[in-house]
């Protein structure tokens, strides 16, 4: 079984709703395998449900409640197993719910996660679309620590499924990954660059047509406001930052998936499992607010 069977919290705490009248449907995903410095990232999928229960259903700048466009939480991915075999099982529950026409949401859970996602994505799709990554890290290394599957490759194995890639709010990487970058001509565009141009966002998506698959690492957001990940970095997104980014990232593309990693609850203080429940919920309505 892929998928184990539990009380499950719901996304906002309401009444789960009937899954074929939902557009979206949330897969939790805590696979903790191959973190290598904070750890913790196997709670994040729980605290951001939690936390979600206490959200305001209401956003203000949507001037919505997105709740009400159906979201569905299903029982978490079994991840017990080998890091493949947990791919897997997430490669099967997302391409279910592209089957029956709802908007896969992934909860992580490390990072890794998302390849098994985009494996379903690629599956349905072909290639003809591009990850957008929210993150502090290019995430483009060969393998790390011996391990071709990991954290810190996810981007990396995307290119080589023949995606195109881009980043936001990036500040860190190795040299072994820039130059690779370069020598395939891409520049990532850097956080310190988005802090200096108020023009970023356009630069961000500039040439980037087609559909798109957002996935979001926590850790793309500074760690002033977001220290409850393994790897945080100085430098990053500001609140506003990454929401301006995702409204136009949504106001141009189809979205046809995403997924949220990377957080790693720090005990008593649920101010960093609140901020990602409601980053998640605004990517949502924004997403909803495209396709109405």
């Amino acid at each position: 079984m892929s998928l184990l069977r539990s009380k499950i919290l719901t996304f906002g705490g309401v009444r789960q709703p009937e899954l074929e009248r939902c557009r979206a449907a949330i897969i939790p995903a805590p696979l903790e395998v191959t973190v290598t410095y904070g750890e913790g990232a196997a709670q994040g999928p729980l605290a951001i449900m939690s936390a979600s229960a206490n959200m305001e259903l209401y956003d203000e700048v949507l001037d919505a409640s997105p709740i009400d466009q159906g979201i569905y939480t299903h029982g978490r991915i079994n991840t017990s197993g080998t890091v493949q075999q947990s791919l897997e099982n997430i490669r099967a529950a997302v391409a279910a719910e592209l089957a029956a026409g709802r908007l896969p949401v992934v909860l992580g859970g490390e990072h890794t996660v998302t390849v098994g996602a985009l494996w379903a994505m690629v599956e349905r799709y072909g290639t003809d679309f591009t990850v957008l990554s929210l993150d502090a890290h290019l995430d483009m290394r060969e393998d790390y620590e011996g391990e071709c599957l990991s954290h810190a490759t996810v981007m990396r194995r995307a290119w080589e499924m023949g995606l195109g890639v881009r980043w936001a709010g990036a500040r860190s990487c190795s040299r072994e990954e820039i130059d690779f970058l370069r020598s395939q001509g891409i520049e990532p565009l850097w956080a310190h660059q988005s802090h200096a141009d108020p023009n970023w966002i356009d630069k961000a998506l500039e040439g980037l047509t087609g559909p798109v698959y957002l996935t979001l690492d926590i850790d793309g957001l500074d760690s002033g406001i977001m220290p409850a990940t393994g790897t945080p970095e100085p430098g990053g997104l500001s609140w506003q930052q990454a929401t301006a980014w995702l409204t136009a990232v949504c106001a141009r593309h189809q979205v046809l998936g995403l997924d949220l990693v990377e957080l790693a609850p720090l005990a008593g203080q649920t101010a960093w499992d609140f901020t990602a429940a409601r980053l998640l919920y605004r990517a949502l309505g924004l997403i909803f607010r495209g396709t109405l």
